[in-house]
């Protein structure tokens, strides 16, 4: 009997949870789910993560969000440069080739054009 009553107990846990599960509809917003571990998009957003706040990203002179504290590879590569969706495109296949030192490593994706084009045009919404 108590058996089933954790059975059952365990399965009304396992479906309440998936309620909780919404879809994401925006190929962007999904491709941006391998970045939300070390990087926020949010304008107000106060959490201080390992990675810069990536709200207004493309256009932002790189390393340049005020109170992270860049790696001084990264700095080295800012030199005037502004984050273009190109570039960032490129350093997100192989953070560490194109910025020696940076503390960034290979995410896991997004792995195709196709998902890294839907990353960039979600990080050109406003959050």
């Amino acid at each position: 009997m108590r058996v089933a009553f954790v059975a059952c107990a365990l399965a009304a846990l396992a479906a309440g949870a998936s309620a909780f599960a919404q879809p994401i509809d925006d190929p962007g917003e999904r491709a941006f789910q391998f970045c939300f571990s070390c990087h926020g998009v949010e304008a107000n957003q106060t959490e201080i993560l390992s990675g810069p706040n990536l709200n207004g990203v493309i256009g932002r002179p790189i390393a340049s969000k005020e109170g992270f504290p860049y790696s001084s590879g990264m700095k080295a590569f800012a030199a005037g440069k502004r984050w273009t969706p190109e570039l960032i495109a490129q350093f997100i296949q192989d953070p560490k080739a194109m910025v020696p030192g940076t503390a960034m490593t290979k995410p896991p994706g997004p792995r195709t054009p196709e998902e890294r084009t839907a990353l960039l045009e979600y990080l050109k919404k406003p959050h």
